[in-house]
């Protein structure tokens, strides 16, 4: 195409967008959105756009007193020797990624198992992330690694350039540290694969063709054989064009091999097949369920009730069934756990000798261990410290051992090692105790939400607080896609918050997974809005304790959590004095058309659809703004590179926050994806703006 043909749409394209701006209003009022043009991603008058308000939001965060200390303390934080040591055992050896002043963007590096196990490291780097980036020419960011089984030296590499969710993978030698040229490398994608034996792999990717969903996640899946062209292997599983994604799934055991492969009609629902001898069976299971499998015993809890014929399995209850018996059709299962209205199971995990139930109890963890002996399972509770939050940091099909993590606000996150030994899981490492925690106190209130549920919500502030109304806080809340929220250590929280004389809360609200299925069903689609209430209730109920007030409280969310604040910023700004919003969905109108949006219609609902859109539109924030009224000061923090929501959501907003005579800063990194951040300098940037921006707005003077 010529110059001159290329100028001349430019100017076309450039006029369009002019008499688009004059044609239309305001999207708020109903009318065509004034704003549709930032969606354009990297388009030259869009990246202006952003490269000034990128400027003037550091001018205004650079500038307020402490930001290059704040910088520096979090930078220290990121790059500490002294940080945990997460790991991932295969064979003899443990594997762990690390990131540091030398390596922003990191190694990868093992030590043997024995040597990490007493602290005797003799680290041996088997990837420089940061030499391949140099080499290459691209921000590569570390995603994942796969190991083949068996004896191989062999591995698949995920790699993301600049942290976006679509990944190129690459085998890898980890022993001779080299590519294999001809091996199982595939090109740009949201891709999954899962090894066979070492010479085969399950793969899905984009193979063209209308192969991808509207998500943009695979939706066929191929078996491919080493050697072997892929374009010209077979398909084994194809998913129809209004599925969202399939997904191959291969469990390793000692002496056997488990091969599933998954098909997700939408975010929650899934059908299950096996691959039998006498091909692919699908497996009668619920359409909503977490699984895991040890000695041929499926363990599952369903997150709907499971209805068999003449019985039925109640969501959230942890069952096991053979595979015969799914295989069979003839199924019989065991009850291994049941828990009550105030407690979920988090995670299902199983090594080589047990099962793992991570549970959660009035959002407190306890973790039990369950073996499969004589047709029957034995449980005993695991000792390790409670009245925190516990993770299985580190599990596999293949060894009896695991490694967990323990946490709480105010004790350092300690990782644990269990032997199978018969003893107690051992202490391994402990993070260092970055602020005096006997300073401070937590406790955990309720507040009672419009329709009269009661919502849990942490607090944590120094013991002399004085609750009059005056205290600086920051509310944090996410409300969605059955996660959920557990007591955390934050060095950064401590030190540049804490240490201040701020408060920190988090709220437990509906649409999480703290109190099972239930607790996540009761704010989705039509019942979104709870979500919404549950964290105005909470604000509400921190100023009528008098721990904050309308003046001192300032919210933050990121992704749904970034609608969350959004939402509740819209609807009741008087509570509210500042927002930090980050990565944020905020055009409910358009956020299944945007990337990733398709595939969480089964939360929000389809906006295309008028009975649907019909609650949507309520609480959508970019059609909620209105004329006239005074909202927070808001901070957007989003990322060019965010390939799963749009970032076109934080640009919008601004821009009709900015027109309606709002105070509003919006940061974009240019890499970082949905993190929007990765590097020790990019993400300690990011802790300093946030701090900074909530410093300045709720403890500096009445701006």
């Amino acid at each position: 195409m010529s110059y001159l043909t290329i100028t001349t749409l430019q100017r076309f394209r450039n006029l369009f967008l002019v008499l688009l701006l004059v044609y239309t209003s305001s999207y708020v009022r109903g009318q065509a959105d004034p704003y549709l043009w930032l969606e354009d991603i990297e388009g030259e008058e869009q990246m202006k756009w952003v490269e000034n308000h990128n400027q003037v939001t550091l001018e205004y965060l650079e500038g307020i007193e402490g930001f290059t200390e704040r910088t520096k303390i979090a930078y220290e934080v990121i790059t500490s020797e002294e940080k945990l040591i997460y790991p991932l055992v295969h064979k003899n050896y443990v594997y762990n990624f690390w990131q540091d002043e030398e390596h922003s963007r990191g190694i990868y590096r093992r030590t043997l198992l024995d040597d990490y196990l007493n602290k005797q490291y003799k680290w041996e780097t088997i990837l420089d992330v940061d030499e391949l980036s140099a080499h290459d020419s691209v921000n590569w960011v570390f995603k994942h690694i796969q190991f083949a089984p068996g004896e191989s030296s062999r591995c698949l590499l995920y790699l993301s350039p600049g942290g976006s969710d679509a990944i190129q993978v690459f085998e890898y030698d980890y022993e001779t540290k080299s590519f294999i040229e001809e091996g199982f490398n595939l090109g740009l994608s949201k891709s999954s694969l899962a090894w066979i034996d070492e010479n085969t792999v399950y793969v899905s990717t984009d193979f063209g063709d209308s192969s991808v969903s509207e998500s943009g996640y695979p939706l066929k899946i191929k078996r491919w054989r080493r050697g072997k062209d892929l374009r010209e292997e077979v398909f084994v599983l194809e998913g129809s064009a209004t599925d969202m994604s399939v997904f191959p799934l291969v469990i390793h055991t000692d002496n056997s091999r488990y091969e599933f492969l998954l098909k997700f009609s939408d975010f929650y629902h899934r059908k299950v097949w096996y691959n039998t001898p006498e091909g692919l069976k699908e497996l009668n299971l619920p359409d909503n369920f977490n699984f895991d499998i040890l000695d041929d015993q499926l363990v599952l809890v369903p997150f709907t009730d499971w209805i068999l014929e003449g019985d039925t399995i109640r969501s959230g209850r942890v069952v096991s069934v053979p595979l015969q018996s799914l295989l069979g059709g003839n199924i019989k299962y065991t009850v291994l756990f049941e828990p009550d209205a105030r407690t979920s199971v988090e995670e299902i995990t199983a090594t080589s000798e047990y099962l793992l139930l991570n549970i959660l109890s009035n959002i407190q963890s306890k973790l039990l261990k369950f073996t499969w002996h004589d047709n029957l399972w034995k449980q005993e509770e695991v000792g390790l410290p409670g009245g925190g939050a516990i993770e299985i940091i580190e599990a596999d099909h293949r060894y009896p051992q695991y490694f967990a993590s323990y946490e709480s606000f105010l004790q350092p996150t300690s990782i644990y090692y269990d032997a199978d030994d018969g003893s107690d899981p051992k202490l391994i490492m402990n993070l260092k105790e970055y602020f005096d925690a006997a300073k401070y106190v937590m406790h955990q209130y309720e507040a009672r939400s419009a329709d009269g549920t009661l919502i849990p919500y942490f607090v944590i502030h120094d013991t002399d607080l004085v609750y009059d109304g005056n205290n600086p806080t920051i509310l944090y809340g996410y409300g969605g896609f059955n996660v959920s929220e557990k007591p955390y250590y934050s060095p950064n929280m401590g030190l540049l918050w804490l240490e201040k004389g701020g408060v920190y809360v988090l709220a437990n609200i509906r649409g999480g997974g703290e109190f099972g299925p239930e607790w996540h069903d009761a704010a989705i689609k039509e019942k979104k809005q709870r979500s919404y209430d549950d964290f105005i209730a909470v604000a509400d109920d921190l100023q009528k304790r008098k721990i904050t007030s309308a003046a001192k409280l300032g919210i933050t969310g990121g992704s749904n959590g970034g609608l969350l604040v959004g939402a509740v910023m819209t609807q009741r700004p008087d509570l509210f004095k500042a927002v930090a919003c980050y990565v944020p969905l905020l055009d409910m109108k358009r956020y299944n058309k945007l990337l990733a949006g398709k595939s969480w219609e089964a939360e929000y609902g389809n906006p295309d659809i008028p009975e649907e859109w019909e609650y949507i539109s309520k609480y959508s924030p970019y059609q909620n703004l209105h004329a006239g009224e005074k909202y927070p000061t808001v901070l957007f923090l989003t990322s060019t590179r965010d390939d799963r929501v749009h970032p076109g959501h934080a640009r919008k907003m601004a821009a009709s926050m900015e027109e309606l005579g709002n105070r509003i800063y919006l940061f974009e990194n240019t890499e970082g994806g949905h993190n929007a951040s990765y590097t020790p300098d990019h993400v300690s940037r990011m802790v300093a703006m946030n701090y900074s921006f909530f410093t300045d707005q709720l403890m500096g003077e009445d701006l």
